[in-house]
Parts: C-alpha cells; sequence; structure tokens
C-alpha cells in the first residue's frame, strides 16, 4: 500500500509549520515563569504521564473493550497532547 503525497509530504510540513509558529510566540519571560513556579507544569506532566494512562486502562477494563479497540484507547492515551493541543491552549 503506498501512501499519498499528502500524508507522506504534506501533513509533515503542515506539522512544522505549526510547530514553528507556536515556538515563534514564546518569550524569555515564558520559560522564567515555569521556571519560577513549575508545580504546574509538574502537576500537568504527572497527570498527562501517569494518570490518564491509568485512567484509559480503567476504562477500558470497565467497559471491556475489544482488544484492538483497547490498544487503541491505550495508544491514544499514552501519547502526548500533540501541536492541536498545543495550538489551542496558546489561544485560549
Amino acid at each position: 500500500m503506498t501512501d499519498s503525497a499528502l500524508i507522506t509530504i504534506g501533513l509533515p510540513i503542515a506539522l512544522a509549520v505549526i510547530m514553528f509558529g507556536l515556538g515563534l510566540s514564546l518569550t524569555v519571560g515564558d520559560f522564567t515563569r515555569v521556571a519560577r513556579s513549575p508545580k504546574a507544569v509538574i502537576i500537568a506532566l504527572v497527570l498527562q504521564i501517569l494518570v490518564l494512562p491509568l485512567a484509559a486502562f480503567g476504562l477500558v477494563l470497565g467497559f471491556r473493550l475489544d482488544p484492538l479497540l483497547a490498544v487503541g484507547v491505550m495508544l491514544l492515551a499514552a501519547s502526548p497532547g500533540g501541536p492541536t493541543a498545543n495550538l489551542f491552549s496558546h489561544l485560549f
């Protein structure tokens, strides 16, 4: 099976443009704010890395999902938010 040019070229370029645009909006003040009060960043990382996959695992067990669906849910729960989540967080 061959992928289209949109998937192999277009999507990575779009991802790079979004990430570059978000990176351009960062200032030194953003980093100093995180360094001064890292509590929120640490809480967010713990929730993203530990609590979210555990909650997804609980839902998979609770709903007795098909193994294929269960793997998909666990993959989504273990994946980072991605550039779209960062974009919405930045905008709001």
